[in-house]
């Protein structure tokens, strides 16, 4: 499904809001949750509409913050306790949830009553490094989320909270992040601990933060690189095929960003983006949704009223979705099914980007005839690929054991 496809998506954002609290549910027939409510009204800003959210959806939303800790808490996790030991525990949910949700707030002037009391630990120096340490990257993409949720609550406090000693935290939050990374490829986890897929995952949520403060990167042409590489023959960035929503979010995320700030392999993020686009505008569904990825359960992190059926359309990667398209837009000027009046959101968050003059990147046609030799190359590749897997299997069966005795028989 693509034409039209911004106002089929519309009609599924707006689909599952409720007339008596106008929050939002998750998924179909689920229960309101603050995410829902947020990701819906993040996903129409994104597609231009103007006049969200209502008055009554304002008031629910701000009524969600904690007057003690400053989190907002949904209904979907006021009771709601993880099994022990589970990794995304009540803390981290918590956290993610706030920052969605204060963003969210700040987009749209939805007043907040109470400080987040709960990220002043963060300014504590000390607290922060020694927090920093128990980071495990083997884990990279779990923690990019924690790396992320930190970071961008620094800035709120800085920002917003007028607190002094957040931006020596933060100063010492890229400190430990820049003595962390892998030089080779920029990102978090692959010097060791994580593969190529896990530290892209992770890596896109602290570069939020690198963008949006103008931080220097470490080797944004191997960041490229190791991106490039997770591109299944399917378009969509996970080398198993299939990928979902976050996978490539992730990734576009990272290329559209390095597009705009670096002269890198353009051609070959051009073509990559193009055959991306495809991938996502294939999951869409005819109600104008999104599943996750095809052919999966889903379930938010596990969050009670965020569960789904394989295929089916749900709020959170619904709203991802377009944030993708949304950034593809950036680059891929001459794509009609990307015109669109897209925008971004102006607050740090998972959403957030930085736009530029679209009209100052227009593509020519020479332009379109360098993504001919990327794909060229890419078809190379590939035919290398497949005769030297062959070759391996070939060699395995002549060497097998079972045929050097079936040869050995045939001699007799």
């Amino acid at each position: 499904m693509s034409a039209h496809w911004n106002a089929a998506a519309l009609r599924f954002l707006r689909s599952l809001q409720d007339p008596e609290t106008s929050g939002t549910r998750s998924v179909p027939g689920g229960s309101v949750t603050l995410y829902g409510t947020c990701y819906a009204a993040l996903g129409q800003f994104y597609l231009g509409v103007d006049g969200i959210p209502s008055e009554k959806t304002r008031a629910f939303i701000g009524e969600c913050q904690d007057p003690q800790t400053g989190l907002m808490i949904g209904p979907e996790l006021i009771n709601f306790e993880p099994p022990t030991g589970v990794m995304h525990g009540r803390e981290h949910l918590l956290f993610h949830l706030t920052c969605a949700a204060v963003p969210t707030c700040q987009q749209f002037g939805i007043p907040l009553k109470h400080p987040i009391r709960a990220a002043h630990r963060f300014c504590d120096l000390e607290y922060l490094r020694e927090w920093m340490d128990r980071r495990d990257l083997r884990n990279a993409w779990f923690e990019g989320n924690n790396i992320l949720f930190v970071g961008q609550l620094l800035i709120y406090l800085r920002d917003v909270e007028r607190h002094t000693k957040a931006q020596p935290a933060l100063d010492a939050w890229f400190h430990w992040l820049d003595t962390h990374v892998d030089p080779g490829n920029g990102l978090w986890g692959t010097n060791g601990y994580c593969s190529p897929l896990e530290a892209v995952c992770g890596g896109y949520h602290q570069l939020l933060v690198y963008y949006h403060e103008n931080h220097p990167l470490t080797s944004p042409d191997g960041m490229v690189d190791t991106v490039l590489g997770l591109q299944h023959a399917d378009g969509g960035f996970n080398p198993s095929g299939n990928a979902g929503a976050c996978e490539d979010v992730d990734s576009v995320d990272i290329l559209v960003n390095l597009y705009k700030r670096f002269g890198y392999r353009r051609a070959d993020i051009r073509f990559a983006l193009r055959r991306c686009m495809r991938h996502i505008l294939a999951t869409q569904n005819p109600d104008g949704g999104f599943p996750y990825n095809r052919d999966c359960s889903q379930s938010h992190m596990g969050i009670p009223g965020t569960s789904a059926p394989p295929n089916v359309s749900t709020m959170f990667p619904t709203w991802f979705r377009i944030h993708s398209l949304a950034l593809m837009a950036e680059v891929l000027t001459d794509e009609e099914e990307l015109d669109v009046p897209f925008r971004f959101t102006s607050v740090l968050s998972m959403g957030w980007h930085r736009s530029w003059n679209k009209s100052a990147a227009f593509l020519s046609r020479a332009d379109r005839l360098l993504e001919t030799g990327a794909a060229l190359r890419l078809s190379a590749r590939r035919m290398k690929r497949i005769s030297r897997n062959f070759r391996v299997r070939a060699l395995r069966a002549i060497s097998s054991p079972r045929t050097v005795a079936r040869h050995i028989q045939s001699r007799h």
